[in-house]
């Protein structure tokens, strides 16, 4: 059950683990932030798409299909996401119903309140 002293245990975390580790236990003795915990677990200033994928929660490819029209960086040839983007991404697709559909039918109403038919007449097909 117990392993020899000294001997180094199989699977075993890396430094870095162990220092996020001591973060978290820090963090938890002085009565920390959730947000602030995760600021300083996660330092990597750029993801890509497969961690951006991850972190919202979507298909890989549903981002690489959209992504002329989300925010992202572009490091050379590499596109990659900071927290800001990710936010901004989950933020454009949110849903308010009560919000969206109030403003649409407003918008809608007023549209469709000044169309009037047509005088031309269109020619019938010959069926």
């Amino acid at each position: 059950m117990g392993h020899p002293a000294g001997a180094p245990i199989a699977g075993t975390a890396n430094y870095g683990d162990l220092e996020k580790l001591a973060v978290v236990l820090r963090l938890i003795t002085n009565g920390g932030e959730l947000d602030t915990l995760l600021r300083k677990l996660d330092t990597t200033l750029h993801v890509g798409y497969e961690e951006a994928a991850r972190r919202l929660q979507i298909p890989e490819f549903w981002l690489r299909k959209r992504i002329n029209s989300l925010p992202h960086r572009k490091m050379g040839k590499h596109v990659v996401f900071a927290d800001d983007d990710l936010r901004a991404i989950s933020a454009m697709h949110a849903v308010r119903p009560g919000e969206r559909a109030n403003s649409a039918n407003a918008a809608h109403g007023t549209a469709i309140a000044t169309l009037t038919p047509s005088q031309r007449s269109r020619p019938r097909s010959r069926a």
